[in-house]
């Protein structure tokens, strides 16, 4: 759903990508109308949420269904039940809406994907943000649609939110308070790009879109009378620094050495760095890469608005930690079964928040056979699972001790 802010109507449910101007230069109670007239002039023609009365709201972070024009039956059944069971206030897509293996693609098979996606979600009347992941970008690629096509073909849905920035998917959403009088939360979608040419890993996020989100930051600074937004991202691959909660590690030392793609290299995880229970680390995060990383983590936190970061990317991830900055980190593991996963243990992730205290959010993970209530006996697209992969390796390595990878020892 789309709003457009004017002075008139600060009070009501915006959709935006600007932040609070609360506090005014004279020194005035943020609570005044006066106050209130600034925020909705300096949100004017953005689009912006709303926290619900009772001064709660709730993302659902959807990703990795990788689907064709022909989209999976199980995919769809558990999206529809979970919206059904938790009635979310935003749904957050960080990419890989279509499929790496999308046979015969052309253009218009490629649109009627990205339309059947958007529509069922459309469905559900709840406000909608979607950014690329490195499939979507392979297929923009190969079938030769745009980016800005791709985009366009979401902005023709009722419920679906975009901001202009520095590209068509990377943009920010904020979030009043219950009131409509000031901003509580800022969230962040950002197009984390695809493979880097240059080395192992994926390129991350772009120099430009690192500035304009430090821009970004101080802009909505500035109309917070100086404090910092607090601030959430959402993007498809994640930063480098989600190696903080792994160390490097030898097959022989550790029975559970998970393999990464970025440098060949065995890790095992650091359980001090995980938050909460139910933690899963199925397999080595495939991050920016290490060689010429993006700098967006550091920017987080040379400004200091950013509390959590959510990826998707990983099917079989999804754990949360805390970095050595304090930044929460985490995955959602895929969603989609048209892609490989862990059977019938699909998952969706949920955020709560309460707007007196939005860095105290709590997150949790919604699994297909919890939600649906049926059981997925196999799967056979699990068995090109980059986790089945690694444990392949790990025979090897410690059975028959061949390998054609450095750094196994």
């Amino acid at each position: 759903m789309k709003k457009t802010i004017s002075i008139l109507l600060a009070i009501l449910f915006m959709f935006s990508c600007g932040t609070a101007a609360f506090a005014a230069d004279d020194g005035a109670d943020p609570e005044t109308p006066a106050a209130t007239s600034d925020l909705a002039a300096a949100l004017e023609g953005v689009n912006t949420l709303q926290f619900k009365e009772d001064g709660t709201f709730k993302i659902m972070q959807i990703n990795d269904t990788q689907d064709t024009d022909k989209m999976n039956k199980r995919t769809k059944e558990f999206i529809r039940a979970a919206v059904k069971q938790e009635q979310p206030d935003l749904i957050v897509v960080p990419g890989d809406i279509l499929n790496d293996v999308f046979l015969f693609a052309n253009a218009k098979r490629v649109k009627a994907a990205l339309r059947n996606f958007a529509s069922l979600l459309n469905e559900f009347k709840i406000p909608f943000a979607v950014t690329m992941g490195n499939h979507d970008h392979d297929r923009s690629d190969a079938q030769k649609v745009s980016i800005q096509e791709m985009r366009d073909i979401f902005s023709e849905y009722e419920y679906c939110i975009f901001n202009d920035s520095c590209d068509p998917f990377t943009f920010n959403i904020p979030v009043l308070d219950s009131t409509g009088t000031k901003l509580a939360l800022n969230i962040y979608i950002m197009d984390s790009n695809n493979k880097s040419g240059l080395a192992n890993g994926y390129t991350g996020c772009y120099p430009e879109q690192v500035e304009w989100y430090k821009n970004k930051c101080d802009e909505l600074a500035a109309l917070n009378g100086g404090a910092v937004v607090p601030s959430i991202v959402y993007q498809h691959v994640p930063v480098k620094e989600i190696y903080q909660c792994l160390e490097k590690t030898t097959v022989k030392e550790s029975n559970n050495a998970i393999f990464s793609l970025n440098d060949y290299k065995w890790y095992k995880v650091k359980k001090e760095y995980l938050v909460g229970d139910n933690n899963v680390v199925g397999e080595a995060p495939c991050s920016e890469t290490f060689d010429s990383p993006s700098g967006q983590y550091d920017a987080w936190v040379e400004k200091g608005d950013v509390f959590a970061a959510f990826f998707a990317h990983d099917h079989v991830n999804n754990f949360v930690m805390k970095s050595d900055d304090g930044i929460i980190m985490g995955y959602n593991g895929g969603t989609g079964f048209a892609a490989y996963g862990d059977g019938d243990k699909r998952t969706i992730r949920m955020f709560d928040f309460k707007e007196d205290d939005v860095k105290n959010f709590t997150t949790r993970t919604l699994y297909y056979r919890d939600v649906t209530g049926k059981r997925v006996r196999i799967v056979p697209i699990d068995l090109m699972s980059t986790a089945i992969f690694g444990d392949i390796l790990r025979f090897l390595a410690r059975m028959i001790f061949l390998t054609p990878w450095k750094g196994l020892y």
